[in-house]
């Protein structure tokens, strides 16, 4: 077999490797740090990109939000289905590759989630995606993973200094963190942002 690992194949053998026994529980810290300023915007809609284990979006579904997941994974979306179905929760767990579309219409969602996913002419699309007023919540890993923790990662999936802070440019910033973080246990260099689209 020659050259790189389709993104569907790589993923269903990480997640079955692990992630899903039990069902995670807890969202990602940095979401669950900001309920409060998502709470006033449910009901609504939301969308959880690149969804992987699907813990913020049934975190999403449990604040009141109609939840969009998406993931390239067929095993991953397969478990968060059968997960909202037991949960009575109100999430449309969909297939999607992302490196090759962005199935969603501009001012759909309330909540716009980006965990550990990176995607960088995905930024315009994820912009686009909010209502007025709504509010996007966004963290992954940045230069200072590799500069401070000594990590090795492909440079492609890691944010520069301060990158994220401008990324988005006509959302009006809320909150922003730069450094080492623990999360699971472990540090982690990440940068996060929270902002919302002007009303």
């Amino acid at each position: 077999m020659t050259g790189r690992e389709p993104a569907r194949d790589r993923w269903n053998r990480r997640f079955a490797a692990g992630g899903f026994e039990p069902f995670p529980d807890d969202p990602a810290k940095w979401l669950a740090d900001h309920d409060a300023l998502l709470c006033p915007l449910s009901p609504g809609r939301a969308l959880d990109v690149a969804c992987g284990n699907g813990r913020n979006a049934l975190h999403l579904a449990g604040l009141g939000f109609e939840v969009d997941a998406l993931d390239v994974s067929d095993f991953a979306i397969e478990r968060l289905r059968a997960a909202a179905a037991s949960r009575g929760l109100a999430i449309d767990a969909r297939l999607a590759d992302l490196e090759r579309e962005s199935p969603w219409q501009a001012a759909s969602y309330d909540v716009v989630v980006d965990v550990d996913f990176l995607q960088r002419d995905l930024f315009p699309a994820l912009q686009r995606a909010l209502r007025p007023g709504g509010v996007l919540v966004f963290e992954t890993f940045a230069q200072v993973h590799l500069d401070e923790l000594g990590r090795r990662m492909n440079p492609a999936y890691v944010l520069a200094t301060n990158e994220l802070l401008y990324a988005f440019p006509s959302l009006v910033v809320s909150h922003y963190h730069e450094g080492v973080v623990h999360r699971g246990g472990a540090a982690r260099g990440v940068a996060g942002l929270v902002a919302r689209q002007p009303a």
